[in-house]
């Protein structure tokens, strides 16, 4: 049973000030944590590999929400990618979503590519598991087009982290004939 957690509620407009200063920049926050070199404290990554990134929002809507993108920086969901590389994307997408079914109570994983030329470019996923018994009109877009969110301790969250790497480690692993 996955603790309660208080709800904090973001500033919208903040978040799309920042969002676009930074796009029109030239600066790309996904491409800082796909380089270990230049990660930044806000998010946590839980998995990397020659492919992919897995982290989680600053601010989730839903407990263990998290976002997998292409380690590269790409900006079309189809036509950046090689039929070989997107399903090797698309193969992590459906480990992770298994992984995150496992670890934490969920009625319907929802995973969406969502994502703007003025805004975040960089190609990514979300993967968002509804929890049981969760109301109707919360459901579907209602549970993430929300400026609420849930507030998880960074202790808590590296340990949620850490499930998910070892998960998809795991997966790379046996993919590879390897299981220990």
């Amino acid at each position: 049973m996955k603790p309660q957690h208080r709800i904090g509620t973001i500033d919208t407009d903040a978040y799309i000030d920042r969002i676009q200063a930074d796009n029109a920049a030239g600066r790309c926050f996904i491409c800082e944590l796909a380089d270990e070199q230049t990660t930044r404290t806000r998010e946590t990554v839980a998995y990397r590999d020659e492919h992919c990134v897995v982290f989680f929002p600053p601010c989730p809507r839903l407990y263990a929400y998290c976002l997998l993108a292409p380690r590269r920086h790409a900006t079309h969901v189809v036509s950046d990618f090689t039929d070989d590389d997107y399903l090797a994307l698309q193969l992590r997408i459906h480990r992770l979503g298994r992984i995150l079914t496992e670890i934490t109570p969920t009625e319907r994983l929802y995973v969406f590519s969502f994502g703007s030329m003025q805004g975040v470019a960089h190609v990514h996923w979300h993967l968002a598991p509804l929890p049981p018994g969760t109301p109707f009109r919360e459901q579907q877009f209602a549970a993430v087009d929300t400026p609420d969110y849930l507030v998880i301790e960074k202790p808590e969250l590296e340990e949620l982290a850490q499930r998910i790497g070892a998960g998809m480690a795991h997966a790379e692993r046996a993919t590879r004939g390897f299981t220990s």
